[in-house]
């Protein structure tokens, strides 16, 4: 008899309290917190988990299946557009190092086979006058 006086207690403090079971599409008109539905008599304590719901959000019921989630997932959100990412032209070094005409390499030691970026510079210079270089120190 006291198992049922507890579920009716439950059942009562949730049309209360407001208990929202997610069998449908519902939309949060207010700020709410949720708490795991086996905690749900520790109103007053600290449950283990909280989860904060902002006023907008969408409840959308996935059938106890989250490969369901496509299928019901209608609602698109709002405000959000995607932008293409403008390219930036290359500067005048990036485009004179990344032509492999330019490179220069290491011959020995630690650093063999990788750029030696200090002769480069000085070639770059050469090419492309010494303006060009100042720039780049900057």
């Amino acid at each position: 008899m006291g198992f049922v006086k507890d579920v009716a207690k439950d059942i009562a403090t949730g049309v209360v309290v407001g208990l929202i079971i997610g069998d449908e599409e519902y939309q949060f008109p207010i700020d709410m917190v949720a708490i795991p539905a086996f905690q749900m008599h520790m109103l007053q304590g600290t449950p283990s988990m909280q989860v904060y719901i902002k006023a907008g959000e969408t409840l959308v019921p996935t059938g106890g299946n989250v490969a369901d989630m496509n299928e019901n997932m209608e609602i698109e959100a709002p405000g959000v557009s995607e932008k293409p990412k403008k390219k930036r032209k290359r500067s005048k070094w990036n485009s004179y190092v990344k032509k492999k005409a330019n490179h220069i390499k290491f011959k020995s030691g630690k650093m063999k086979g990788r750029l030696d970026l200090k002769k480069m510079a000085k070639e770059f210079a050469k090419k492309e006058g010494k303006k060009a270089v100042k720039k780049l120190k900057r």
